[in-house]
């Protein structure tokens, strides 16, 4: 389940290290409209304006472009720990998890105290390595960073990773310190009713998730769960309501299929 909430830098890029600056009388104009005129040259801009170029077409799937801007950057700064963390978040997203491994780890070398930094590695550990007690570790030690503003998120992060984990009481634990500290993190209320019902309590669990679902929309794994607990309280009509609504909005998912073989 991807619930991980993911800190992308795109449109504003936090300034990190010293800017350098040269002569250069070059003027050239690329594809993505970036030209570099008759002026100061600003390596730290001119690596930043590449960056937020690349994560943008991270996030649209433009994945050639979004690399070739990044690998820019890369030129421009190499030092640059926001450049180093984009390359890490490209990687990841292509599935080249040793090199994306390699540039997050270089990425909080220079900022060891990035909490940005610290929730993107936690969030690739637990997504893509499978090292969820690794990934709990840097979710809460961005949470122990004074100037962390998102500390309810990685609350909430530490919850999702935990309960893959199978930790169901830590899971529990760290979804309702995210819940105390925001309430509008909808994703920890189908956080607990995952541990509620794993835990053995559908009645609980369906508590949660009726909070869930009257805050978003439903989700696969949400009317996947809908399912198996109505299943577990003997509600036949909320049973036939979530397997058709899981069948008519997600019908080619993991969650449809495991449906399909539990009906």
């Amino acid at each position: 389940m991807k619930y991980v909430n993911w800190i992308v830098l795109g449109a504003v890029v936090a300034v990190s290290g010293c800017q350098t600056t040269s002569r250069t009388t070059t003027k050239a104009a690329t594809n993505d409209r970036i030209e570099v005129t008759e002026s100061d040259y600003n390596a730290t801009k001119a690596a930043q304006s590449r960056l937020a170029l690349g994560l943008k077409y991270i996030e649209t799937g433009y994945m050639e472009r979004a690399k070739q801007n990044l690998v820019k950057a890369y030129e421009h700064n190499p030092d640059l720990p926001d450049v180093l963390y984009g390359l890490g978040y490209y990687y990841q997203s292509v599935y080249e998890f040793d090199k994306a491994d390699s540039y997050y780890r270089r990425a909080l070398r220079k900022a060891p105290d990035n909490p940005d930094y610290l929730n993107a590695y936690g969030a690739f550990l637990c997504e893509s390595k499978k090292e969820y007690g690794e990934g709990v570790k840097y979710f809460l030690k961005a949470i122990e960073q004074p100037d962390y503003t998102s500390v309810g998120e990685a609350y909430e992060n530490a919850g999702f990773c935990s309960l893959n984990a199978k930790q169901f009481t830590q899971a529990e634990e760290y979804f309702e310190k995210a819940l105390t500290l925001n309430p509008n993190l909808d994703k920890s209320l189908y956080g607990l009713a995952s541990v509620h019902f794993q835990k053995g309590n559908p009645k609980r669990a369906s508590d949660y998730l009726y909070r869930f679902e009257g805050r978003t929309k439903p989700t696969a794994d949400s009317l996947l769960l809908g399912y198996k607990v109505a299943r577990e309280t003997g509600h036949r009509v909320s049973m036939k309501s979530y397997g058709e609504k899981l069948m008519q909005l997600f019908p080619n998912t993991r969650q449809a299929t495991e449906y399909l073989s539990i009906r």
